[in-house]
């Protein structure tokens, strides 16, 4: 799919920081208001529902018959159905910007995006209101929705792009391009720490805040699938084969055993330690071949 949004929001991206050379952005000016950021609030808006339907499309969604799609309670419901956007953080990290409290430097600019009315979020509210009764509304054309709009269309436009990231495993991502190509945000990057015994990916607490994510790549997580099954077989072909066992069967039905692990109570630990390792070789060789690369968060690894 073209992508038309990324242009029009690097210069919506521009402008604001054309703007903040004229004001000083920290946490006292937030409410400060004129047409011009009004202006800018409302192509921001504008630019989050022609992307949240190209994204609604683009996630299968099926548009209503008897009424108009809606861009917050149909496209970014089923945004936040799919990709919980609602959490994703972004730190403002502009070398001008000047905000001190965490509020202002870290941001959830999507939450509460999907709902209508009161229970809205600020930006969209003010959008609304800037929109249609802009003489009477004015005040809310200000730094503080402004920076929670864009931050908003800047996440949407990480989706819609979807790139695929690769890097080697001994980096640990360290490249990783935090800023994503903004001059205005960073976001949260969760890096891989584990997979369970059965391939799971590991999460930490904030995996819901990150907007991308590193991990094995396909190829190579079947590769390690592979090698971890291979070494199953290889721990039970080495214990089937010990003497230890053979002799243990001779007068032991296995079907009778009621422990914890029957391979490390009929070897003991020396030979059980050295099957683990003969038969680990596979999984060791697969894992220093293993492909790492960073992807949007999509909440499905």
């Amino acid at each position: 799919m073209i992508n038309l949004y990324w242009p029009v929001y690097k210069n919506l991206e521009k402008e604001v920081i054309d703007l903040s050379n004229q004001i000083h952005f920290d946490d006292k000016q937030l409410s400060i208001y004129s047409v011009k950021i009004s202006e800018l609030l409302i192509r921001c808006s504008v630019e989050i529902e022609a992307i949240s339907k190209d994204l609604f499309i683009k996630l299968g969604g099926i548009e209503p018959s008897d009424r108009d799609l809606y861009f917050d309670t149909d496209c970014l419901q089923l945004l936040e159905d799919s990709w919980l956007l609602s959490k994703k953080k972004l730190i403002v990290s502009a070398s001008n910007f000047y905000f001190q409290n965490d509020e202002n430097n870290i941001l959830a600019p999507l939450l509460k995006a999907n709902k209508r009315g009161s229970s809205s979020c600020d930006w969209k509210k003010a959008y609304q209101a800037v929109k249609h009764n802009r003489t009477l509304n004015l005040h809310k054309g200000n730094i503080k929705n402004l920076l929670r709009a864009l931050g908003a269309l800047f996440i949407l436009n990480l989706y819609f792009k979807d790139e695929i990231l690769s890097f080697e495993k001994d980096s640990k991502a360290v490249n990783f391009p935090i800023n994503m190509g903004s001059d205005i945000f960073a976001i949260k990057l969760h890096k891989w720490f584990s997979y369970d015994g059965d391939h799971n990916y590991g999460k930490k607490e904030d995996f819901d805040e990150c907007i991308y994510l590193t991990k094995y790549t396909e190829d190579s997580l079947q590769k390690n699938r592979q090698a971890v099954q291979e070494m199953s077989n290889k721990q039970r072909e080495l214990f089937l084969k010990h003497p230890k066992f053979l002799e243990y069967v001779k007068t032991n039905d296995i079907n009778d055993y009621k422990g914890q692990n029957l391979m490390w109570d009929v070897l003991g630990q020396e030979d059980y330690i050295n099957i683990i390792r003969i038969a680990g070789q596979k999984q060791i060789e697969a894992f220093k071949t293993t492909e790492f690369e960073a992807i949007i968060n999509k909440n499905s690894v």
